[in-house]
């Protein structure tokens, strides 16, 4: 990978939308229009958006970024320049980070600033499941397939590749806070391996041992260390809060004993401590605060659902195109992650699903309307937005089209909470977690087949609904 000369100028009589540019001079643009290499403090990336941490947003030139062949699209949300790229966006990120503009990043997380509580927390979830998501969607995806196949009596269920795919998918899950917490280290900025000890420490086989032996002789599952700190055994598999508090309290103990451990003895007593310290606070009481935490946030949705499962399946539906807008969208996944742990299932996921096809449906309708008024590459852009929200990605979509026609993206809203309250409403439901795509529909036969009948009707029914909605309300003047 060649280094990027942000001080270099791109030749003239080429300018951004230029085909002609290489690879390197589109990253080179970005990042005069991010203000310059020493604008930038520090970069994360999701599946498809590049997060930009700035020290100065003013300098930020959004027009010039947006001219970029290959941006999607730019938002400034949660205290971050978010740029839009797609699927290549891994490929931009790799090229920044790794070239040799010496961006930097912050000592502290500052996530949670003083009056930017939410952006802060926004900011936090974003960062930690973000990358984590393409993992545990690819496990969910199997497990989802294995049900499907079994249901329609393709494979058997007492088969050993059944057992082995199984088995590998369902480990993904039990070991999910160690995927957490190295992502959450990453946010946090401390040391990845060492938030990996830690986090292996709460899924240590010995004391689940411990604590099934325990509870075998009618005993209680803790244990004292140090003669006055009570442990209790739980079990942290599938845990995510236990696990991102955990990091949270190492990013407090590190630098806490790294300042009290000399110089010339840091290089093992620091981890030492870190480890140690940070293990047995977790176990003791962080760990299950965030189980208490979990469990609470669980009852809260579950009353909601209680309440009225057919207004929160519209709310949660009527939101979810503009909570992608504004990269807020990840605040779902330890919702539904925390749902499979407590319930077995989710009622929530489908309601991401009819979301991006409600999105996909508006933007089809756009690009029906526009074959007659534009030109053929501006409807053919638009036509190619909606078929990539209908394999799951939306950004393309939203930024590309529905954002220029406001309309449009009420029509795909609106739809979305009316086939979300429908969809609640009859139990559609996922048994695990996974992509939020046509691709993805065989994993609704795991809750059996009226449930895969109703999801299959449901992207279908509010595909439709949002063609037509928008069809019928939105003019291409109307933006």
């Amino acid at each position: 990978m060649q280094s990027i000369d942000t001080n270099n100028e791109i030749p003239k009589g080429i300018d951004s939308t230029s085909k002609e540019l290489s690879f390197d001079e589109k990253l080179q643009l970005l990042i005069k229009a991010l203000g310059s290499k020493e604008n930038i403090n520090s970069i994360t990336h999701c599946m498809t958006r590049l997060r930009f941490k700035l020290v100065d947003e003013s300098l930020v030139n959004q027009d010039e970024i947006k001219k970029i062949t290959g941006v999607k699209g730019v938002v400034l949300q949660q205290g971050q320049t978010q740029v839009i790229i797609g699927v290549e966006v891994e490929k931009w990120y790799n090229a920044i980070s790794n070239s040799s503009t010496n961006i930097t990043e912050s000592s502290e997380p500052d996530s949670l600033e003083k009056g930017k509580l939410f952006q802060g927390v926004m900011r936090i979830v974003a960062g930690i499941f973000g990358p984590v998501v393409p993992a545990i969607a690819g496990a969910g995806m199997l497990m989802g397939l294995l049900s499907g196949l079994i249901a329609t009596n393709v494979i058997s269920e007492s088969s050993d590749t059944v057992y082995f795919f199984r088995s590998i998918s369902v480990a993904v899950f039990f070991f999910l806070p160690m995927l957490v917490s190295f992502s959450a280290a990453k946010v946090f900025k401390v040391n990845e391996y060492i938030a990996l000890a830690v986090s292996s420490a709460m899924l240590a086989p010995k004391l689940i041992e411990k604590a099934a032996l325990l509870k075998d002789v009618g005993a209680v599952p803790e244990l004292t260390v140090l003669g006055v700190v009570p442990i209790e055994l739980l079990n942290y598999g599938g845990a995510i809060v236990p696990a991102i508090l955990a990091i949270w309290v190492l990013s407090k103990v590190t630098p806490l004993v790294d300042k009290l451990v000399p110089s010339s003895a840091k290089p093992v007593f620091t981890p030492l401590l870190a480890f140690t310290v940070t293990s047995t606070i977790t176990l003791s009481f962080v760990g299950p605060a965030g189980i208490w935490l979990s469990n609470g946030a669980g009852w809260v949705v579950g009353s909601l659902l209680e309440i009225s499962p057919t207004l929160t399946g519209f709310v949660f539906g009527l939101t979810r195109p503009i909570t992608i807008v504004f990269g807020i969208h990840h605040s779902m996944t330890p919702i539904s992650l925390n749902n499979f742990a407590l319930y077995g299932k989710d009622l929530l996921m489908p309601i991401m699903c009819l979301g991006n096809l409600a999105i996909a449906g508006a933007t089809m309708a756009v690009w029906h309307k526009q074959r007659k008024y534009v030109s053929k590459e501006e409807s053919s852009i638009t036509l190619g937005s909606g078929v990539t929200a209908i394999l799951g990605i939306t950004e393309p979509a939203l930024f590309g089209v529905l954002t220029k026609y406001t309309k449009a993206l009420m029509t795909a809203s609106l739809a979305a909470g009316v086939f979300g309250a429908i969809s609640v409403t009859i139990d559609t439901h996922l048994n695990s977690y996974i992509l939020s795509s046509v691709f993805s529909l065989p994993a609704y036969l795991s809750g059996g087949t009226q449930n895969f009948i109703q999801a299959i009707l449901g992207v279908c029914g509010v595909f439709v609904l949002s063609y037509i909605l928008t069809l019928l309300f939105v003019k291409l003047d109307d933006k």
